[in-house]
């Protein structure tokens, strides 16, 4: 509740500064228009010789060129709040279940990767899409990274989740760093542009000849443009030489034109940081990962932003150029393309070596927010401990995917290395869902977020599930042998780590029950001498006869179901022990199958 009063509060702020600010750019707007109707009639008046001095059509260029840039800031702010308004009205939704204006991260999905396809982490109705608060592509695909590859060093866990409860308890920040650092999703061919860009010649073959000449030829009309001013030189001598300016401009026009195309949705992405970089910097964090990031932004021999900063500002002067007007006007009196252009060769050579750094470290507050995020909106949720002194002791621990009441928890444990639960128990009792709990909620643990367990102590390891083969056509591959190859790549990914958790659900389905049986129990004792903990789950009762010839490494746990003539009752809670009650008779005798 006291989320939801969070949200629906910043809404009604919102909504309110976006009035203000439709009513504030409105003014400026009529100014704009009174500021180029005077520049029309004085400079008419001047060329016919109504007025006696230039002043007037120069102080109404003068207000023009002021109030564009006074609307340019209030177009800004006006899109910060319109995206701060979408970020709340999204929480508000996904508060109801409604995640569909957040990404599916379906460009992460991949079915040979060790767990991922099987726990949902990707995709329509997916662990990432309730997770994902990225506002730019490197900080959402970083997420992704956090979420494929389990992070088993201590030291950094800690470090993460330090940092997560301290920007969960600062939510109005984390949305201004999300409005603030919202870009345009970069394809492929912009990350390819900006290796170019980053190691680019200059476009200036001469740039110290050219800029002193630039100089020289500036200094000189806004000389003559200050004396025609105080009345000791004609008008058309000044203009002369504004006109040979625009004409030298036009020789790199062309240059100017293809670059700025060519970067302009680069540079503009780019200097978008630059809000974000200002709200790290006016921040003091606590925890040690924030800090850091801290740091490596803020080194005083390359600072982030003074760089984006520069960058920025170069992007505002590109972008200028879509106003024509003001565009020759600047253009004839000081050539100010060619500034920009000097200006942005310059950032490139000092800055373009330091880039991939900052926006990793961008890129990994990026991240953190989602996961601060979502710490604020599950305040049940609990961080997890790390203790080596366990493999697993969850408490209370239910599916992050499934909201509200319909929600059954479950205690699990495994106490010590190489120690396989064997899982059993009827259909549609709970099995593959029990399963897929304890696998998403690693997950969630080894990124450093919260899970949904009361208490949550786990061992950092390796993770790989083998719950949903499917077999390839194209690839002249079965659904036996494509369980087969799963099977083998957990084998090798046993042995390549020294400690690995495993979740299985119903081996060797694409056989007969006899030799599934057979090539289960052998396949179990091969696992229990590798370095491997975990589940299975099975439909094959007499698996669970390995714990009376292996009582250390193999526990039975089950989940049971009872019924009374037709009415079958589902608690979903897992017991010790063998499950004793099926149903796939009763239920086909329900549906009229049989």
């Amino acid at each position: 509740m006291e989320q939801q009063l969070f949200y629906t509060e910043q809404i009604r702020q919102q909504q309110l500064l976006l009035r203000r600010i439709k009513n504030y750019r409105n003014t400026v707007t009529l100014l704009k228009l009174l500021a180029f109707a005077s520049l029309i009639v004085e400079s008419y008046r001047f060329i016919e010789h109504e007025s006696l001095h230039i002043l007037f059509p120069v102080l109404s260029v003068a207000a023009f060129i002021a109030l564009s840039q006074l609307d340019s800031r209030i177009v800004r702010r006006r899109q910060y709040t319109e995206k701060l308004l979408s970020l709340n009205e999204g929480e508000i939704a996904a508060r109801k279940g409604d995640f569909s204006s957040f990404p599916t991260g379906e460009e992460f999905i991949d079915s040979t990767h060790p767990y991922s396809a099987d726990l949902d982490l990707f995709g329509e109705d997916s662990l990432f899409r309730q997770l994902n608060r990225t506002a730019t592509a490197e900080g959402r695909l970083c997420l992704a990274q956090w979420m494929q590859h389990p992070c088993t060093d201590r030291k950094t866990l800690q470090e993460r989740q330090e940092a997560v409860a301290e920007l969960a308890g600062m939510p109005e920040w984390c949305l201004q760093f999300r409005a603030h650092s919202t870009t345009d999703t970069p394809s492929g061919t912009d990350n390819e542009t900006r290796r170019e860009w980053q190691n680019a010649s200059p476009i200036i073959r001469h740039p110290r000849a050219t800029r002193l000449f630039l100089y020289l030829m500036n200094a000189l009309t806004l000389a003559c443009w200050g004396i025609v001013i105080g009345g000791w030189l004609p008008f058309s001598f000044a203009l002369g030489l504004s006109s040979v300016q625009l004409l030298l401009v036009s020789c790199y026009v062309g240059k100017i034109n293809s670059c700025h195309r060519r970067l302009d949705r680069l540079i503009r992405n780019l200097s978008r940081y630059l809000p974000a970089i200002r709200l790290i910097d006016r921040r003091t964090f606590q925890s040690a990962a924030l800090q850091n990031i801290r740091r490596e932004l803020f080194n005083p021999d390359r600072n982030a932003l003074q760089a984006f900063t520069r960058l920025s500002k170069i992007q505002e002067r590109l972008d200028q150029r879509a106003n024509v007007l003001l565009a020759f006007l600047l253009d004839g009196l000081y050539m100010k393309d060619m500034h920009t252009l000097f200006l942005l060769e310059q950032w490139q050579q000092e800055y373009a070596g330091h880039l991939d750094r900052w926006i990793g470290k961008i890129s990994e507050t990026d991240a953190l927010v989602s996961l601060a995020t979502y710490h604020f909106n599950h305040p049940g949720y609990t961080f997890p401990v790390i203790d080596d002194t366990v493999i697993l002791d969850a408490r209370e621990a239910g599916h992050p995917l499934i909201h509200g009441k319909t929600c059954v928890t479950n205690d699990f444990r495994i106490g010590k290395e190489r120690q396989l639960h064997i899982i059993t128990g009827a259909n549609m009792a709970g099995k593959s869902t029990f399963l897929r709990t304890i696998g998403i909620n690693l997950v969630l643990a080894q990124m450093g977020s919260v899970v949904r367990s009361s208490r949550f102590a786990f061992r950092p390891t390796a993770l790989f599930t083998s719950m949903r083969t499917t077999d390839n056509l194209a690839k002249e591959t079965s659904y036996f042998h494509a369980e087969l190859i799963r099977l083998r790549q957990l084998v090798r990914t046993a042995n390549e780590n020294t400690d690995l958790f495993i979740i299985l659900d119903e081996m060797l389905k694409g056989t007969n029950s006899t030799d599934k049986l057979k090539g289960s129990f052998a396949f179990l004792l091969r696992l229990s001498d590798l370095p491997v903990s975990g589940l299975v789950a099975t439909h094959d009762l007499a698996l669970s006869e390995l714990h009376e010839q292996f009582p250390g490494r193999f526990i039975n746990a089950c989940f049971e179901i009872t019924h009374c003539g037709t009415q079958i009752n589902y608690d979903y809670k897992l017991r010790s022990g063998v499950a004793n009650t099926m149903n796939a008779t009763l239920l086909m005798q329900q549906m009229g199958l049989i």
